[in-house]
C-alpha cells in the first residue's frame, strides 16, 4: 500500500475517534469473557498513568459498533560488543537508539446479531516488516467472526497460527525479541477456524494464507502457506494460579518460485542477518513446532522448538531446527494471567504501588548449518531484569551473548539492551 492511503487511513480513523477509553494493554484482540487479563484500572502507581477519566476522548461507541483506540510506541537502545572474529562473519554491529515500534490500533465490535470483532492497527517499521518495504504501513486488518459458541472464523492480514511466540501479544513476552524468527512469517493475508473444546482447556485451529493481494505477484504465482495449532491445558489448579499449557503446530509453504531461505538475526531489531542459508531451490518446506509453558505462581518456564524439513532440489532433504527456554520469576508475586481464548499468557498486571520486578534469563539456539548448507548455528544465553510500572509502562534491561558458529569460526557478541514501552 503506498503511503498516501496509509495517511490518509490514519487521517480518518482519529478524525472519527475524536470524540471518544481503552483498558487495553495489548496489542491483540482480547475476548470480553477473559476478565482476568483486563488492566487493572482501579491500581494507583508510583509511576502516573492514563485514567479512565483523563482517557474518555479514546473510545466511542453507538448502535452500529464500537471502537477504542490504542498505543504501542517502543524504544529501544542497543549497545553490541564483538571480538574479531565476529565482525569478520557478520561485519560491525552499531550502537544505537531504535524506534522498535509506533504503533496506533483500533478495535471494538460491529453490532451484528453476533457480533464481529475487528482490529486495526498502523504501525511506523513494525516489528517485522521487510527493510525493502515502507517504513509506515498496515501491521493488522482483523475480523473475528462468531459460527457457534465455541468456534470463530477470522480473516484479514493476521498472525499465522504457529510459534507461541508470534501467537500473542510479542511485546509482552518476558524476553524483547522473538528467536525463531526463521521459522515463521510475521503477518499474512488468509483465514483461520477456530475451535475451542471441554470450557475452553483445548483448542485447534487451522489456517489458509497467502501474501496475494497486497504483493505484486498474481494470485497463481504467489506462495500459499497452511497452519495448525492444537493446545491443551493439562494442568489448571487455583483458577489459573498454576497451569501447564502445551501445544502442536505445524506449518507448510508451497513455494511458487521455488525458493526456500531461512534467516535470523542476533535477537536484536537492528542486528545484521547472523545465520542465512541463502536460496534453496526447493517446491516447499514443512515446519513442526511444539510449545510448553508451566506456570506455578510467580515462577514460569517458557519453551519452544520448531524443526523444518526443507527437500531441496540440488541437495535432497535439508533439515534445521530452533528451540528456546526462558525462565520467569516475578519477586512481587505476580503472573502473567493465562488467556483460553488465545491459548497464551498475557502481560502482567502490578498490583504493588511500586510495580512489579521480573528476572529472566533465556538460553536459545537457531541451527541452519546441515552438511550441505552452510548457514552458521548461533547460540544466545542472555539475563534481563524487567520493571512493569504500571498497567501500561514497562523498562527492561537485558545483557545478551551470541556465539555464531560458521565457517569453523565461533564469533561473539556481548550485547546490552534497554527498552521502555507503553502499551495501550
Amino acid at each position: 500500500m503506498k503511503k498516501n492511503y496509509v495517511f490518509k487511513i490514519v487521517f480518518l480513523l482519529l478524525f472519527f475517534l475524536i470524540n471518544s477509553k481503552s483498558f487495553s494493554q495489548h496489542t491483540d484482540l482480547v475476548d470480553d469473557s477473559q476478565t482476568q487479563i483486563l488492566a487493572d484500572t482501579t491500581k494507583s502507581y508510583f509511576i502516573p498513568d492514563a485514567s479512565h477519566k483523563g482517557m474518555k476522548w479514546s473510545r466511542t461507541k453507538n448502535k452500529w459498533f464500537t471502537a477504542k483506540l490504542g498505543f504501542a510506541p517502543i524504544l529501544d537502545y542497543n549497545a553490541n560488543f564483538q571480538n574479531q572474529d565476529s565482525k569478520n562473519q557478520v561485519g560491525t554491529q552499531e550502537s544505537r537508539f531504535d524506534i522498535r515500534s509506533a504503533r496506533v490500533m483500533v478495535s471494538g465490535k460491529i453490532n451484528f446479531k453476533n457480533p464481529w470483532q475487528y482490529l486495526i492497527s498502523v504501525e511506523y517499521k513494525g516489528f517485522d516488516r521487510p527493510e525493502d518495504a515502507d517504513q509506515i504501513g498496515i501491521t493488522d486488518l482483523k475480523f473475528v467472526i462468531p459460527i457457534t459458541k465455541n468456534s470463530d472464523v477470522i480473516v484479514g492480514k493476521i498472525k499465522e497460527t504457529f510459534i507461541y511466540e508470534m501467537v500473542g501479544d510479542a511485546a509482552n513476552l518476558p524476553h524483547f525479541e522473538r528467536i525463531l524468527n526463521p521459522f515463521f512469517n510475521s503477518r499474512n493475508n488468509g483465514v483461520i477456524y477456530r475451535h475451542f473444546f471441554l470450557n475452553n482447556r483445548i483448542s485447534a485451529s487451522a489456517g489458509a494464507y497467502s501474501s496475494w493481494p497486497t504483493s505484486d505477484k498474481s494470485f497463481s504465482n504467489s506462495d500459499v502457506t497452511y497452519t495448525a495449532r492444537i493446545t491443551g491445558l493439562p494442568k489448571w489448579n487455583n483458577d489459573g494460579k498454576e497451569f501447564m499449557h502445551m501445544a502442536i503446530g505445524l506449518r507448510y509453504v508451497d513455494v511458487k518460485n521455488n525458493i526456500v531461505r531461512l534467516k535470523g538475526k542476533n535477537e536484536s531489531n537492528i542486528s545484521s542477518y547472523y545465520v542465512d542459508t541463502g536460496n534453496l531451490n526447493a517446491p516447499h518446506q514443512f515446519n513442526l513446532s511444539l510449545e510448553q509453558l508451566w506456570s506455578l505462581d510467580n515462577f514460569s518456564v517458557l519453551m519452544e522448538y520448531v524443526h523444518n524439513w526443507t527437500p531441496t532440489y540440488d541437495l535432497g532433504m535439508q533439515q534445521f531446527s530452533g528451540y528456546y527456554v526462558t525462565g520467569s520469576y516475578i519477586f512481587s508475586g505476580e503472573q502473567r494471567p493465562y488467556d483460553q481464548k488465545a491459548a497464551y499468557a498475557r502481560r502482567i498486571k502490578p498490583t504493588g504501588k511500586y510495580g512489579a520486578w521480573e528476572i529472566i534469563g533465556r538460553v536459545g539456539s537457531n541451527d541452519l548449518e546441515t552438511r550441505d548448507v552452510h548457514g552458521g548455528i548461533n547460540n544466545h544465553y542472555s539475563l534481563g531484569l524487567n520493571w512493569w510500572a504500571t498497567n501500561y509502562w514497562k523498562t527492561g534491561l537485558i545483557y545478551g551473548v551470541g556465539n555464531l558458529d560458521k565457517n569453523d569460526v565461533i564469533g561473539v557478541t556481548n550485547s546490552l539492551q534497554f527498552r521502555i514501552q507503553w502499551i495501550y
